[in-house]
């Protein structure tokens, strides 16, 4: 299996499925707004992973607060079967209320 991160995905280089083999294990980061509660921005993100992602579970997030305690960081270490997979759970990731910030 093959591993990537989200951020050797921009415009300017080979698109994705030219770069990798899939299934590919892909580390996603998430940033919350501020004021967001831990378990309400976990949840989220389980269940919206697991919408594009089948058989996502909570294990595979690592939530991590700021120096400030103001937001969350989060790892979820998915892995993706196809790039339409990786290209709708980014999208759906980016405009989520919850999410400032994908990485």
């Amino acid at each position: 299996m093959t591993q990537v991160n989200i951020t050797d995905l921009n415009q300017d280089q080979p698109k994705l499925e030219n770069l990798v083999e899939f299934p590919v294990l892909i580390p996603v980061k998430a940033v919350s707004h501020k004021q967001v509660a831990q378990e309400e921005f976990q949840a989220m993100l389980v269940d919206l992973t697991a919408q594009h992602v089948p058989g996502f579970v909570a294990e595979l997030v690592t939530i991590r607060p700021s120096s400030q305690g103001n937001y969350f960081a989060a790892t979820l270490s998915i892995t993706f079967d196809n790039v339409e997979q990786v290209h709708a759970l980014d999208a759906a990731l980016k405009a989520h209320p919850l999410v400032r910030m994908v990485l």
